[in-house]
């Protein structure tokens, strides 16, 4: 991924949603999202609260993410929206193949 494009809020929000598709720790999904620890934070929490994301008890009791029914649905339908508008930007369809290569 290139960093000399900014991501807007609901990109990054689908690829922490795409990296979730299997329990994730925040140390890999802020690995796979570049956020900073406090960013993720904000985004984990907005996203606990939606219920887009439930927290899960990793085999070693490490807290671990997962994405919900809820979650799921918001970035079919995202994926889909990024589809309908034709966008080109290959920046802009990261979490697209993020998710294509977990399917």
């Amino acid at each position: 991924m290139s960093f000399n494009h900014k991501r807007d809020r609901i990109q990054i929000i689908a690829e922490i949603l795409s990296n979730c598709r299997t329990p994730q720790t925040q140390t890999f999904i802020r690995r796979q999202t570049h956020l900073s620890y406090a960013m993720l934070q904000s985004y984990l929490m907005q996203l606990l609260g939606r219920q887009w994301l439930l927290p899960v008890q990793g085999d070693n009791k490490q807290a671990k993410f997962i994405i919900t029914h809820k979650g799921q649905s918001f970035l079919e339908k995202w994926i889909e929206l990024q589809k309908l508008t034709g966008i080109k930007d290959k920046q802009k369809l990261v979490a697209v193949q993020i998710y294509n290569k977990n399917t």
